[in-house]
């Protein structure tokens, strides 16, 4: 609708706007595939599951978000600004207002997904259909501009999308790269881990925890100390009772190894 509605009106802004949503169409389609590569279960090449598939496909789509916004960016500087004659203005105006209600409806319901699954993935398409119903916005304002015959309102307001779709872009790619580099993004989450494994009883001391980033969810592997002259069946119990306490409190994580010391 937005290609249509920029080649009908002459609008450079709503143009490249409807390439971004045509750039959109790919993401949602790499982040559907990368949904259902990550709900695999572990096999013999893959001994932790498939999760990082959809950081990578964030990653992806972060890189085609560059990608786009250079080339949006490219255009302005080559455009001038239409003059709108009869219907256009209205035409382009009345088709980004309608790209501004269905993005923020997208907005809503993609973000509120990403936050019940901690999804890398949908965060990033989250934050793309938000930026769509912002460049809209800057549309609105060159197509404005455009029919008061302020020649540069347009070429700048298309710059701009185009910046704003890049920097969205590198957010995503940033988050999809830590991801993939098993950056722990929450600092406390160690200390937290500690603190629930130190409240079972039976249990020292907590040597180490270190978190390795499944995709979105996290895998925790740990040490704790207990009396030394207790079974091992009984060192077992209490470690299995750690595992389970640190899956029922932290639910991000979902794979806990625990290492049992004699203290």
């Amino acid at each position: 609708m937005k290609i249509g509605g920029g080649l009908a009106s002459g609008s450079t802004a709503l143009l490249a706007d409807g390439y971004h949503s045509l750039a959109d169409l790919a993401t949602n389609g790499i982040a559907w595939v990368s949904f259902r590569v990550a709900a695999r279960p572990a096999d013999d090449d893959h001994h932790y599951g498939h999760g990082k598939a959809e950081a990578a496909a964030g990653l992806f789509v972060g890189v085609i978000l560059i990608g786009t916004g250079l080339v949006v960016l490219y255009g302005s500087v080559m455009a001038r600004g239409p003059v709108y004659e009869g219907f256009q203005g209205p035409v382009a105006l009345a088709v980004a207002g309608v790209s501004i209600v269905a993005n923020e409806w997208l907005v809503r319901v993609t973000r509120r997904s990403a936050d019940e699954l901690s999804s890398t993935a949908l965060s990033a398409l989250a934050r793309d259909n938000r930026s769509d119903s912002l460049s809209s916005g800057l549309v609105i304002v060159g197509v404005t501009g455009g029919l008061f015959e302020v020649s540069w309102a347009e070429p700048v307001m298309t710059a701009s999308i185009g910046v704003f779709i890049v920097i969205m872009g590198f957010h995503s790619a940033k988050e999809s790269l830590d991801i993939l580099m098993d950056r722990v993004a929450d600092a406390t989450m160690r200390d937290r881990i500690a603190l629930i494994a130190k409240e079972v009883s039976g249990v020292r001391g907590v040597q180490h925890v270190l978190i390795h980033p499944l995709g979105a969810r996290q895998r925790v592997d740990m040490e704790i100390s207990v009396d030394a002259d207790i079974t091992v069946l009984a060192g077992h119990t209490i470690a299995h009772e750690v595992e389970r306490e640190v899956l029922d409190q932290e639910r991000q994580v979902i794979q806990v190894a625990v290492h049992v010391n004699p203290a």
